[in-house]
């Protein structure tokens, strides 16, 4: 099987999977290109990542309709409002099946009882919350949308010839002049790539401008289910590292392809990995380990 995808670019999440499993990579970046059903299982979500979509779809609506931070009353309504409405509505349309969202817990008849849902629904809120009450969120508010860089938009730029495509979740001049890149985040620990992540970010807001030197950039990791905030300097090494990781990274990805230039990939080269546990929550685990429709899906062992 070989396929052919028009135009070869990295981001985080790219470079996450292909570290995670490589046949998963060929699957997410180059089969569901081409196939709707393997693009179906890729679009699959997982009840932490629903939440982090949920909670990162309202910040993103607030923040692109709302000029200054909404009163009390209408910040409960909001929270409300996506746990009552917006998650008891996709939970139901992946409950009866549908295309359009679908949970990987209910494509793979994984049970979820009630203290599942209430750590979605708990998260979900609790993150809300504290975005409305970060000390980040009040400032980006108060200097004014004149000042606001970035709201959730696709950027693409180049590292060494390679597109770069990310989305900031915001960025903001402060008052005292220095860019803030901030990045909401659900989870509870710090990702494998986070800081990858924001220094991606930072390349792109220096090479667009935004500040004259690396020194007046700031990220923010903003874990807003604890909460608790990562905010660090950049400077120019910072800088210099992500151009060197993100080479090197694309590097890897495109070595094991038949042809990097016409961006041509075959299943082949891209082995499957001896990890069940990771199998068990991989969304194309029916495509590595086919099962008659009447028989339960579970991972085999893999050979040590």
């Amino acid at each position: 099987m070989v396929r052919a995808v028009n135009g070869f670019g990295w981001s985080v999440s790219r470079h996450d999977s292909f570290m995670t499993c490589k046949r998963r990579y060929f699957y997410a970046y180059y089969e569901a290109q081409v196939d709707p059903e393997v693009h179906r299982l890729k679009k699959l979500s997982a009840l932490p990542l629903w939440a982090g979509n949920v909670v990162h779809e309202t910040i993103e609506q607030v923040l692109k309709t709302h000029d200054q931070l909404p009163s009390p009353e209408e910040q409960e309504a909001i929270v409300r409002a996506a746990v009552h409405s917006q998650m008891l509505e996709q939970w139901r349309e992946s409950e009866g099946g549908a295309l359009r969202f679908r949970l990987f817990e209910h494509e793979y008849q994984v049970p979820v009882d009630a203290d599942d849902k209430k750590i979605v629904v708990g998260t979900v809120m609790r993150s809300l919350r504290n975005f409305f009450r970060s000390e980040t969120v009040r400032e980006a508010f108060a200097v004014g949308r004149g000042q606001w860089l970035t709201v959730e938009d696709l950027v693409t730029f180049q590292v060494n010839g390679v597109e770069i495509r990310l989305r900031m979740d915001l960025a903001y001049r402060r008052p005292n002049g220095q860019v803030l890149i901030v990045d909401w985040k659900t989870g509870r620990r710090e990702g494998r790539f986070s800081e990858v992540q924001v220094a991606g970010y930072a390349l792109y807001a220096a090479q667009a401008g935004w500040v004259a030197a690396p020194e007046e950039l700031a990220t923010e990791l903003a874990y807003l289910a604890l909460p608790r905030y990562v905010r660090r300097n950049v400077d120019a090494r910072k800088l210099d590292h992500a151009r060197s990781f993100i080479a090197r990274s694309a590097g890897n990805m495109q070595s094991l392809l038949l042809d990097p230039v016409a961006d041509l990939a075959r299943l082949d080269d891209f082995p499957m990995i001896e990890r069940p546990q990771t199998c068990r929550r991989c969304n194309f685990r029916r495509l590595c380990f086919p099962r008659p429709a009447a028989e339960a899906e579970p991972v085999p062992a893999l050979s040590a």
